[in-house]
């Protein structure tokens, strides 16, 4: 029996000593290991070809420290370019200034830390390492003005392409997270979401008036985890449960006319494409169709329909004929044991996707789930909870 001194204890180290944070992963660990003694070799091979004078080539305290938010928290906006960057060399430039303007050594350290911390708030570059790279240049432990700015430097560059190179060599992680495409390529498509939006986040962030170590995309992928498994634990059914059974499915070689029929008698607003062993190869929508009529200016829209579902029958036909020509891939495919709740949120990221072919465990076609169904799941949810008295998520 564990004594009541000890219980006291252990609870006050668990409140106020033991950080609330989520423990990483074995795989996570492995990776951030490798990550910095990778990234430490990358360093020092960069400095050893480095010019300037071998002895005053290192430092290592900053640069260890700078090291661990590189490699093991590359998601961090503590370690990000800008963050790296100008927290090391502005706080070394400041250190280096107080070492040479203030006196006595202790007060130089001081005001050193203190500009340093309001400096990297002001610009954005929020660096802990850099406060110790203030303490160094302070303390007068480099060797002339130009040695220390070089070192400063060189240590700075150094920690960068380290992190460049080897967070890109490892699977899953990227690096930089602020990374921008260039002007030319395939830029992403904005999703409009649901609920929270970057100005709630902005507004919930002014409020607190603390810095977050955390990115605004980090912030809204916990929001959803949090929210669809707070979901899931009371709303126990799965999308076999709720889905429509009696689905309508059309074929590769099915003609436009026939699958434009289709969407028009059954009043669906998308199809799923199935193989002869119906595995869902696609989806075709009026939106398909629709892409594939030119803007022509003197015919009407219903014209330009009726002339892409119309039978060509030469040979060398230069508009679509048959629904493999125009469907979609289908990018959200849902199991019949999947939770409601993922689908959910999948449809609520993609507005243009109103429907989720449901298979079964062999890919096979066995049903489709529409936002219809998904709003009456939702109406159930909450009839049933107030009904049983339990709070709403």
């Amino acid at each position: 029996m564990i004594p009541p001194s000890m219980k006291r204890i252990r609870e006050f180290v668990s409140r106020y000593l033991v950080a609330d944070a989520a423990p990483l992963s074995g795989g996570e660990r492995w990776r951030s290991t490798i990550a910095a003694f990778c990234g430490m070799c990358v360093i020092e091979a960069v400095l050893s070809i480095a010019p300037g004078d071998p002895d005053a080539r290192h430092l290592l305290a900053p640069l260890g420290a700078t090291s661990v938010i590189l490699f093991a928290l590359p998601h961090s906006p503590l370690g990000q370019p800008w963050s790296t960057a100008g927290g090391l060399v502005l706080s070394g430039l400041i250190g280096l200034l107080c070492h040479q303007w203030i006196h006595p050594a202790w007060l130089a350290i001081a005001v050193a830390l203190a500009m340093a911390v309001w400096l990297m708030a002001r610009l954005r570059c929020i660096h802990p390492p850099g406060g110790a790279m203030a303490v160094v240049f302070a303390s007068g432990l480099t060797v002339g003005n130009g040695s220390a700015i070089e070192m400063n430097l060189l240590n700075t560059v150094a920690a960068l392409l380290a992190a460049l190179a080897v967070n890109a060599a490892i699977p899953g992680r990227r690096w930089p997270q602020c990374f921008q495409e260039m002007p030319g390529q395939r830029q992403p498509q904005q999703v409009h979401r649901p609920g929270i939006s970057h100005d709630d986040l902005q507004y919930a962030l002014t409020r607190i008036d603390s810095f977050l170590d955390i990115t605004e995309d980090d912030l809204v992928q916990v929001y959803d985890l949090a929210l669809s498994h707070a979901y899931e634990r009371h709303e126990q059914r799965r999308c076999g449960d709720i889905m429509t059974a009696s689905v309508v499915s059309v074929e590769f070689g099915t003609s436009l006319n026939e699958a434009w029929t289709l969407l028009r008698q059954h009043h669906v607003k998308a199809l799923p494409v199935v193989d002869r062993a119906r595995r869902v190869i696609g989806m075709i929508s009026a939106d398909n169709f629709l892409n594939h009529v030119p803007p022509e200016g003197s015919p009407r829209i219903g014209e330009n329909i009726r002339r892409l579902l119309r039978y060509d029958a030469t040979p060398l036909s230069s508009k679509p004929e048959v629904v493999g020509q125009i469907m979609a891939p289908p990018i959200v495919i849902a199991s019949i044991g999947d939770p409601i709740s993922r689908v959910a949120h999948l449809l609520a990221g993609r507005s243009h996707h109103s429907a989720v072919p449901v298979v079964d465990e062999n890919r096979k076609l066995v049903g489709i789930l529409g936002q219809t169904d998904l709003l009456a799941a939702l109406y159930h949810y909450r009839a049933t909870s107030l009904a049983a008295g339990m709070p709403l998520v």
